[in-house]
Protein backbone atom coordinates (compact mmCIF):
# COMPACT_ATOMS: atom_id res chain seq x y z
CA UNK A 1 0.00 0.00 0.00
CA UNK A 2 1.42 3.85 -0.84
CA UNK A 3 2.25 5.72 1.83
CA UNK A 4 -0.46 8.38 1.13
CA UNK A 5 1.14 11.00 2.45
CA UNK A 6 3.58 11.01 0.33
CA UNK A 7 1.13 11.38 -2.75
CA UNK A 8 0.46 14.90 -4.49
CA UNK A 9 -2.57 13.44 -6.43
CA UNK A 10 -1.17 14.51 -9.96
CA UNK A 11 0.08 10.20 -10.06
CA UNK A 12 -3.15 9.36 -10.74
CA UNK A 13 -3.63 12.16 -12.97
CA UNK A 14 -0.75 10.51 -15.13
CA UNK A 15 -2.36 7.42 -14.99
CA UNK A 16 -5.50 8.75 -16.64
CA UNK A 17 -3.49 10.10 -19.19
CA UNK A 18 -0.91 7.15 -20.06
CA UNK A 19 -3.60 4.94 -20.24
CA UNK A 20 -6.01 7.15 -22.62
CA UNK A 21 -2.86 7.38 -24.94
CA UNK A 22 -2.55 4.07 -25.22
CA UNK A 23 -6.59 3.61 -26.40
CA UNK A 24 -5.89 6.33 -28.85
CA UNK A 25 -2.87 3.77 -29.85
CA UNK A 26 -5.23 1.20 -29.80
CA UNK A 27 -7.78 3.13 -32.44
CA UNK A 28 -4.96 4.05 -34.48
CA UNK A 29 -4.35 0.39 -34.82
CA UNK A 30 -7.72 -0.51 -36.51
CA UNK A 31 -8.58 -0.76 -39.64
CA UNK A 32 -10.25 2.81 -40.98
CA UNK A 33 -13.70 1.10 -41.31
CA UNK A 34 -13.40 0.41 -37.47
CA UNK A 35 -12.49 3.25 -35.94
CA UNK A 36 -14.82 5.57 -34.83
CA UNK A 37 -13.79 9.14 -35.21
CA UNK A 38 -16.19 10.72 -32.81
CA UNK A 39 -15.07 8.04 -30.14
CA UNK A 40 -11.26 9.01 -30.87
CA UNK A 41 -12.33 12.71 -30.59
CA UNK A 42 -13.45 12.36 -27.27
CA UNK A 43 -10.74 10.30 -25.96
CA UNK A 44 -8.41 13.06 -27.04
CA UNK A 45 -10.22 15.82 -24.96
CA UNK A 46 -10.29 13.74 -22.36
CA UNK A 47 -6.14 13.38 -22.72
CA UNK A 48 -5.66 16.63 -23.64
CA UNK A 49 -7.07 17.66 -20.00
CA UNK A 50 -5.19 15.51 -18.22
CA UNK A 51 -2.36 17.03 -19.45
CA UNK A 52 -3.44 20.49 -19.05
CA UNK A 53 -4.14 19.58 -14.76
CA UNK A 54 -0.73 17.93 -14.53
CA UNK A 55 0.68 20.86 -15.94
CA UNK A 56 -1.36 23.46 -14.07
CA UNK A 57 -0.45 21.03 -11.12
CA UNK A 58 3.55 20.95 -11.63
CA UNK A 59 3.76 24.80 -12.43
CA UNK A 60 1.57 26.14 -9.90
CA UNK A 61 -1.04 27.59 -12.72
CA UNK A 62 -4.59 28.00 -11.33
CA UNK A 63 -6.26 24.58 -11.12
CA UNK A 64 -9.26 23.88 -9.22
CA UNK A 65 -12.14 21.21 -8.21
CA UNK A 66 -15.44 21.85 -9.02
CA UNK A 67 -18.90 19.68 -10.35
CA UNK A 68 -20.76 19.85 -13.24
CA UNK A 69 -23.37 22.67 -13.53
CA UNK A 70 -21.53 25.34 -11.40
CA UNK A 71 -20.87 27.49 -13.68
CA UNK A 72 -17.75 26.33 -15.49
CA UNK A 73 -18.29 29.03 -18.02
CA UNK A 74 -16.94 31.30 -15.68
CA UNK A 75 -13.94 29.22 -14.62
CA UNK A 76 -12.96 28.50 -18.22
CA UNK A 77 -13.36 32.33 -19.15
CA UNK A 78 -10.80 33.04 -16.35
CA UNK A 79 -8.37 30.90 -17.33
CA UNK A 80 -8.31 28.40 -14.65
CA UNK A 81 -7.77 24.69 -15.20
CA UNK A 82 -10.55 22.64 -13.49
CA UNK A 83 -11.76 18.93 -12.71
CA UNK A 84 -14.78 17.11 -12.15
CA UNK A 85 -13.69 14.36 -9.11
CA UNK A 86 -15.43 11.84 -10.61
CA UNK A 87 -15.32 12.18 -14.12
CA UNK A 88 -11.78 10.38 -14.98
CA UNK A 89 -12.43 7.93 -12.22
CA UNK A 90 -15.71 6.74 -13.61
CA UNK A 91 -14.59 6.77 -17.12
CA UNK A 92 -12.01 4.57 -16.37
CA UNK A 93 -14.01 2.31 -14.42
CA UNK A 94 -14.48 0.24 -17.54
CA UNK A 95 -10.86 0.70 -18.80
CA UNK A 96 -9.45 -1.33 -15.37
CA UNK A 97 -12.23 -3.95 -14.53
CA UNK A 98 -13.65 -1.78 -12.07
CA UNK A 99 -10.58 -1.44 -9.73
CA UNK A 100 -11.35 1.77 -8.41
CA UNK A 101 -14.88 0.08 -7.32
CA UNK A 102 -13.58 -2.16 -5.33
CA UNK A 103 -11.65 -0.66 -4.08
CA UNK A 104 -14.20 1.64 -2.97
CA UNK A 105 -16.14 -1.67 -1.67
CA UNK A 106 -12.99 -1.90 1.03
CA UNK A 107 -13.78 2.30 1.88
CA UNK A 108 -15.50 2.82 5.24
CA UNK A 109 -18.54 4.38 4.12
CA UNK A 110 -22.24 2.69 4.02
CA UNK A 111 -22.19 0.26 0.19
CA UNK A 112 -26.18 1.29 0.23
CA UNK A 113 -24.86 5.33 -0.11
CA UNK A 114 -24.83 6.56 -3.53
CA UNK A 115 -22.15 5.30 -5.22
CA UNK A 116 -21.13 8.82 -6.88
CA UNK A 117 -21.18 10.05 -3.61
CA UNK A 118 -18.59 7.08 -2.12
CA UNK A 119 -16.64 7.18 -5.66
CA UNK A 120 -15.73 10.75 -4.76
CA UNK A 121 -14.80 10.76 -0.92
CA UNK A 122 -13.21 7.85 -1.87
CA UNK A 123 -11.00 9.48 -4.24
CA UNK A 124 -10.17 12.69 -1.89
CA UNK A 125 -8.85 10.17 0.77
CA UNK A 126 -6.85 8.17 -1.44
CA UNK A 127 -5.48 11.74 -2.96
CA UNK A 128 -6.66 10.47 -6.47
CA UNK A 129 -6.49 14.06 -7.85
CA UNK A 130 -4.07 17.13 -7.70
CA UNK A 131 -4.42 19.33 -4.66
CA UNK A 132 -6.61 21.99 -6.13
CA UNK A 133 -6.54 25.85 -5.06
CA UNK A 134 -9.25 25.64 -4.05
CA UNK A 135 -12.70 24.10 -4.67
CA UNK A 136 -16.05 25.35 -5.75
CA UNK A 137 -18.80 23.03 -4.04
CA UNK A 138 -22.47 21.93 -5.04
CA UNK A 139 -25.25 21.76 -2.67
CA UNK A 140 -27.40 20.62 -4.65
CA UNK A 141 -29.41 18.22 -5.72
CA UNK A 142 -29.62 15.72 -2.93
CA UNK A 143 -28.35 15.73 0.87
CA UNK A 144 -25.68 12.99 -0.57
CA UNK A 145 -23.57 15.89 -1.53
CA UNK A 146 -23.40 18.02 1.11
CA UNK A 147 -22.51 15.07 3.17
CA UNK A 148 -19.87 14.63 0.46
CA UNK A 149 -18.03 18.36 0.77
CA UNK A 150 -18.34 18.11 4.61
CA UNK A 151 -16.38 14.75 4.38
CA UNK A 152 -13.96 16.53 1.71
CA UNK A 153 -13.45 19.67 4.25
CA UNK A 154 -12.64 17.21 7.07
CA UNK A 155 -10.40 15.65 4.63
CA UNK A 156 -6.79 15.64 5.27
CA UNK A 157 -5.56 15.73 1.99
CA UNK A 158 -7.49 19.21 1.40
CA UNK A 159 -6.68 20.72 4.57
CA UNK A 160 -6.78 24.16 4.06
CA UNK A 161 -8.18 24.40 0.73
CA UNK A 162 -10.85 27.63 0.73
CA UNK A 163 -14.04 26.47 -0.33
CA UNK A 164 -16.99 28.13 -1.55
CA UNK A 165 -20.80 26.62 -1.58
CA UNK A 166 -23.39 28.32 -4.14
CA UNK A 167 -26.65 28.49 -1.65
CA UNK A 168 -29.09 27.11 -4.68
CA UNK A 169 -32.70 28.80 -5.25
CA UNK A 170 -35.09 26.25 -4.23
CA UNK A 171 -37.83 27.30 -7.15
CA UNK A 172 -37.39 28.70 -11.01
CA UNK A 173 -38.36 31.67 -10.97
CA UNK A 174 -36.66 35.17 -11.76
CA UNK A 175 -36.02 36.13 -8.44
CA UNK A 176 -34.33 32.99 -7.71
CA UNK A 177 -32.03 33.24 -10.77
CA UNK A 178 -30.82 36.37 -9.79
CA UNK A 179 -30.16 35.09 -6.09
CA UNK A 180 -27.92 33.05 -7.79
CA UNK A 181 -26.33 35.24 -9.98
CA UNK A 182 -25.37 37.68 -7.12
CA UNK A 183 -23.53 34.66 -5.80
CA UNK A 184 -22.08 33.97 -8.82
CA UNK A 185 -20.41 37.45 -8.33
CA UNK A 186 -19.23 36.72 -5.05
CA UNK A 187 -17.70 33.31 -6.65
CA UNK A 188 -15.55 35.39 -8.78
CA UNK A 189 -14.20 37.26 -6.56
CA UNK A 190 -13.41 34.22 -4.42
CA UNK A 191 -11.98 32.33 -7.83
CA UNK A 192 -9.33 35.90 -7.76
CA UNK A 193 -8.15 35.61 -4.51
CA UNK A 194 -7.09 31.72 -4.22
CA UNK A 195 -6.05 31.33 -7.72
CA UNK A 196 -4.43 34.71 -9.00
CA UNK A 197 -6.27 33.94 -12.25
CA UNK A 198 -8.17 37.47 -13.25
CA UNK A 199 -12.18 37.86 -14.15
CA UNK A 200 -12.37 39.35 -18.11
CA UNK A 201 -16.12 40.09 -19.05
CA UNK A 202 -15.29 39.84 -22.59
CA UNK A 203 -13.13 36.77 -22.36
CA UNK A 204 -15.87 34.73 -19.97
CA UNK A 205 -18.40 36.01 -22.65
CA UNK A 206 -16.49 34.21 -25.60
CA UNK A 207 -16.53 31.04 -23.50
CA UNK A 208 -20.34 31.51 -22.84
CA UNK A 209 -21.20 32.02 -26.48
CA UNK A 210 -19.73 29.07 -27.83
CA UNK A 211 -21.24 27.07 -24.90
CA UNK A 212 -24.72 28.41 -26.47
CA UNK A 213 -23.57 27.17 -29.84
CA UNK A 214 -22.95 24.01 -28.60
CA UNK A 215 -26.33 23.76 -27.20
CA UNK A 216 -27.78 25.16 -30.10
CA UNK A 217 -26.29 21.92 -31.75
CA UNK A 218 -27.74 19.71 -29.13
CA UNK A 219 -31.56 21.08 -29.59
CA UNK A 220 -30.89 20.14 -33.28
CA UNK A 221 -29.89 16.45 -32.44
CA UNK A 222 -32.67 15.85 -30.07
CA UNK A 223 -34.98 17.63 -32.89
CA UNK A 224 -33.77 14.56 -35.17
CA UNK A 225 -34.38 11.99 -32.87
CA UNK A 226 -37.82 12.46 -32.98
CA UNK A 227 -37.80 10.60 -36.18
CA UNK A 228 -38.41 6.64 -36.60
CA UNK A 229 -36.24 4.92 -37.22
CA UNK A 230 -34.09 7.11 -34.17
CA UNK A 231 -31.11 7.98 -36.21
CA UNK A 232 -28.43 7.31 -33.38
CA UNK A 233 -28.23 4.45 -30.99
CA UNK A 234 -29.54 4.70 -27.23
CA UNK A 235 -27.36 7.12 -24.81
CA UNK A 236 -25.02 8.04 -27.44
CA UNK A 237 -26.16 12.04 -27.58
CA UNK A 238 -26.63 12.16 -23.76
CA UNK A 239 -23.21 10.70 -23.03
CA UNK A 240 -20.98 12.34 -25.74
CA UNK A 241 -22.95 15.84 -25.40
CA UNK A 242 -22.99 16.18 -21.64
CA UNK A 243 -19.11 15.07 -21.49
CA UNK A 244 -18.15 18.17 -23.94
CA UNK A 245 -20.57 20.67 -22.32
CA UNK A 246 -20.40 19.70 -18.61
CA UNK A 247 -17.18 18.13 -18.02
CA UNK A 248 -14.77 18.69 -19.96
CA UNK A 249 -13.24 22.44 -20.60
CA UNK A 250 -16.20 24.49 -20.96
CA UNK A 251 -16.20 26.89 -24.36
CA UNK A 252 -14.26 24.49 -26.62
CA UNK A 253 -14.22 25.40 -30.13
CA UNK A 254 -13.06 21.65 -30.88
CA UNK A 255 -16.20 20.19 -28.43
CA UNK A 256 -18.50 22.44 -30.93
CA UNK A 257 -16.66 21.35 -34.13
CA UNK A 258 -17.76 17.42 -32.75
CA UNK A 259 -20.99 18.19 -32.19
CA UNK A 260 -21.51 19.65 -35.30
CA UNK A 261 -20.46 16.45 -36.89
CA UNK A 262 -22.19 14.32 -35.06
CA UNK A 263 -25.93 16.55 -35.57
CA UNK A 264 -24.60 16.14 -39.12
CA UNK A 265 -24.80 12.60 -39.51
CA UNK A 266 -28.07 12.40 -37.58
CA UNK A 267 -29.25 15.22 -40.09
CA UNK A 268 -28.34 12.92 -42.72
CA UNK A 269 -29.44 9.45 -40.96
CA UNK A 270 -33.05 10.94 -41.09
CA UNK A 271 -33.06 12.11 -44.54
CA UNK A 272 -31.80 8.64 -45.90
CA UNK A 273 -34.35 7.22 -43.45
CA UNK A 274 -31.57 5.15 -41.56
CA UNK A 275 -30.55 4.06 -38.36
CA UNK A 276 -28.96 1.88 -36.20
CA UNK A 277 -32.38 -0.07 -35.01
CA UNK A 278 -33.60 -0.11 -38.92
CA UNK A 279 -36.97 -2.10 -37.72
CA UNK A 280 -37.38 -0.04 -34.87
CA UNK A 281 -40.11 -1.21 -32.82
CA UNK A 282 -40.29 -0.07 -29.19
CA UNK A 283 -38.90 3.66 -28.29
CA UNK A 284 -37.95 3.94 -24.85
CA UNK A 285 -37.58 7.35 -22.72
CA UNK A 286 -35.26 6.88 -19.60
CA UNK A 287 -36.06 9.42 -16.96
CA UNK A 288 -33.14 9.81 -15.31
CA UNK A 289 -29.10 10.74 -15.35
CA UNK A 290 -27.84 7.68 -18.25
CA UNK A 291 -26.15 4.95 -16.79
CA UNK A 292 -21.94 4.10 -17.17
CA UNK A 293 -23.41 0.86 -18.25
CA UNK A 294 -25.84 2.44 -21.16
CA UNK A 295 -24.17 1.39 -23.60
CA UNK A 296 -24.38 -2.72 -22.94
CA UNK A 297 -28.30 -1.90 -22.58
CA UNK A 298 -28.73 -0.05 -25.66
CA UNK A 299 -26.72 -2.88 -27.65
CA UNK A 300 -28.84 -5.36 -26.01
CA UNK A 301 -32.28 -3.72 -26.41
CA UNK A 302 -31.64 -3.30 -30.07
CA UNK A 303 -30.61 -7.12 -30.73
CA UNK A 304 -33.22 -8.77 -28.63
CA UNK A 305 -36.21 -6.38 -28.93
CA UNK A 306 -35.42 -3.83 -32.16
CA UNK A 307 -35.96 -1.50 -29.28
CA UNK A 308 -34.21 2.36 -28.89
CA UNK A 309 -33.67 4.87 -25.65
CA UNK A 310 -34.42 7.64 -27.67
CA UNK A 311 -33.48 10.22 -25.06
CA UNK A 312 -33.41 10.79 -21.28
CA UNK A 313 -33.14 13.51 -18.60
CA UNK A 314 -29.55 13.87 -19.45
CA UNK A 315 -30.07 14.31 -23.24
CA UNK A 316 -33.11 16.33 -23.24
CA UNK A 317 -32.10 19.43 -20.33
CA UNK A 318 -33.84 22.44 -21.77
CA UNK A 319 -30.45 24.98 -21.81
CA UNK A 320 -31.42 28.71 -22.84
CA UNK A 321 -29.14 30.90 -25.10
CA UNK A 322 -27.76 33.09 -22.31
CA UNK A 323 -27.71 36.32 -22.89
CA UNK A 324 -24.06 37.99 -23.01
CA UNK A 325 -24.66 41.51 -24.22
CA UNK A 326 -24.21 42.46 -20.25
CA UNK A 327 -22.53 41.08 -17.24
CA UNK A 328 -25.58 41.22 -15.54
CA UNK A 329 -27.51 39.45 -18.21
CA UNK A 330 -25.29 37.32 -18.67
CA UNK A 331 -24.56 35.92 -15.17
CA UNK A 332 -28.44 36.12 -14.40
CA UNK A 333 -28.65 33.29 -17.79
CA UNK A 334 -25.62 31.08 -16.30
CA UNK A 335 -27.62 31.37 -12.62
CA UNK A 336 -30.37 29.92 -14.83
CA UNK A 337 -28.76 27.48 -16.47
CA UNK A 338 -26.99 25.93 -12.92
CA UNK A 339 -30.26 25.68 -10.34
CA UNK A 340 -32.81 25.35 -13.12
CA UNK A 341 -30.94 23.18 -16.53
CA UNK A 342 -28.86 20.69 -15.75
CA UNK A 343 -30.12 17.50 -15.66
CA UNK A 344 -30.51 15.77 -12.14
CA UNK A 345 -30.47 18.84 -10.42
CA UNK A 346 -33.32 20.45 -12.48
CA UNK A 347 -35.51 17.33 -11.86
CA UNK A 348 -34.00 16.24 -8.22
CA UNK A 349 -35.13 19.59 -6.14
CA UNK A 350 -37.57 22.19 -5.84
CA UNK A 351 -41.30 21.17 -7.44
CA UNK A 352 -41.90 17.76 -8.58
CA UNK A 353 -44.18 19.78 -11.24
CA UNK A 354 -40.47 19.67 -13.29
CA UNK A 355 -40.41 16.21 -13.51
CA UNK A 356 -44.38 15.58 -14.15
CA UNK A 357 -43.62 18.14 -17.36
CA UNK A 358 -40.54 17.50 -18.57
CA UNK A 359 -41.82 13.35 -18.71
CA UNK A 360 -44.96 14.10 -20.55
CA UNK A 361 -43.58 16.73 -22.85
CA UNK A 362 -40.91 13.63 -23.61
CA UNK A 363 -43.46 10.96 -24.60
CA UNK A 364 -45.39 13.14 -26.52
CA UNK A 365 -42.28 14.53 -28.74
CA UNK A 366 -40.96 11.41 -29.38
CA UNK A 367 -43.88 8.91 -29.73
CA UNK A 368 -42.65 7.14 -26.51
CA UNK A 369 -43.57 3.06 -26.54
CA UNK A 370 -42.67 2.64 -22.55
CA UNK A 371 -40.75 4.30 -19.85
CA UNK A 372 -37.84 2.63 -18.08
CA UNK A 373 -36.65 4.48 -14.96
CA UNK A 374 -33.15 3.41 -12.86
CA UNK A 375 -34.68 3.62 -9.65
CA UNK A 376 -30.94 4.25 -8.88
CA UNK A 377 -30.00 3.45 -5.21
CA UNK A 378 -28.85 6.64 -4.32
CA UNK A 379 -31.68 9.03 -4.96
CA UNK A 380 -33.95 8.16 -2.00
CA UNK A 381 -36.26 10.95 -3.16
CA UNK A 382 -37.22 9.23 -6.36
CA UNK A 383 -38.83 6.87 -4.06
CA UNK A 384 -41.85 10.10 -3.89
CA UNK A 385 -41.32 10.96 -7.61
CA UNK A 386 -42.24 7.42 -8.76
CA UNK A 387 -45.62 7.78 -7.27
CA UNK A 388 -45.72 11.04 -9.85
CA UNK A 389 -44.55 9.35 -12.55
CA UNK A 390 -46.81 6.30 -12.58
CA UNK A 391 -49.78 8.58 -12.32
CA UNK A 392 -47.90 10.37 -15.93
CA UNK A 393 -47.72 7.09 -17.50
CA UNK A 394 -50.54 5.35 -16.65
CA UNK A 395 -52.94 9.04 -17.93
CA UNK A 396 -50.75 8.54 -21.18
CA UNK A 397 -51.14 5.04 -21.32
CA UNK A 398 -48.09 4.07 -21.88
CA UNK A 399 -45.92 1.40 -19.46
CA UNK A 400 -43.71 2.01 -16.45
CA UNK A 401 -41.02 0.22 -15.58
CA UNK A 402 -39.20 1.40 -11.96
CA UNK A 403 -35.74 -0.84 -11.93
CA UNK A 404 -33.17 -1.23 -8.45
CA UNK A 405 -30.43 0.01 -9.67
CA UNK A 406 -26.61 1.89 -9.65
CA UNK A 407 -26.45 4.37 -12.02
CA UNK A 408 -22.75 4.20 -11.41
CA UNK A 409 -22.30 0.86 -10.82
CA UNK A 410 -23.03 -2.30 -13.09
CA UNK A 411 -22.62 -4.34 -9.97
CA UNK A 412 -25.34 -3.32 -7.51
CA UNK A 413 -27.68 -4.76 -10.16
CA UNK A 414 -26.47 -7.30 -12.53
CA UNK A 415 -26.79 -6.17 -15.90
CA UNK A 416 -28.09 -10.18 -16.42
CA UNK A 417 -31.24 -9.07 -13.64
CA UNK A 418 -31.92 -5.90 -15.59
CA UNK A 419 -32.12 -7.29 -18.61
CA UNK A 420 -34.30 -9.77 -17.50
CA UNK A 421 -36.60 -7.47 -15.48
CA UNK A 422 -36.92 -5.65 -18.68
CA UNK A 423 -37.79 -8.67 -20.95
CA UNK A 424 -40.74 -9.44 -18.15
CA UNK A 425 -42.18 -6.06 -18.68
CA UNK A 426 -41.86 -5.52 -22.43
CA UNK A 427 -43.39 -9.27 -22.69
CA UNK A 428 -46.13 -8.39 -20.13
CA UNK A 429 -47.33 -5.27 -22.35
CA UNK A 430 -47.80 -6.81 -25.55
CA UNK A 431 -43.96 -5.93 -27.04
CA UNK A 432 -42.14 -8.85 -29.19
CA UNK A 433 -38.53 -10.00 -29.56
CA UNK A 434 -36.84 -9.80 -32.56
CA UNK A 435 -37.42 -12.99 -34.30
CA UNK A 436 -33.99 -14.88 -33.80
CA UNK A 437 -32.73 -16.30 -37.37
Amino acid sequence: MADLSQLTGVERTKEYRDRLEGVLKFFESLPEEQRNPVQIAVVQLMKDHNEKMIDAFENKKPLMCTWYGNCQEILAGMGVVYYNPVFDLMFHLGLTDYADAKECDKFNLDDKMCSLVRYAVYSMENRLHPRPDCFVAMAEPCDGQLMLHQAFARSEFLKGVPIYTIDPSYGHTDKDFEYVAKQLKEMIGFIEKNTGAKYDFEKVKAVVEETNKQYEIWKEVNEYMKASPAPMPSFVIGDVFWALTQHLPAGDPRATGLMAAVRDVAKANVEKGVGPVMNEKIRLFWPDLNPLWGEKLGNWLAEEWNAVVVNSFQGLSPYTPVDTSTEESMLFGLARRNVAEVPMIRQGRGWVDVVVDDLTQAIQDYNIDAVLFSGHMGHKDQAGINQFMKKVCKDMKVPLLTLTTSLFDERFTPIEKVKNDISNFLSANGFEKNAKK
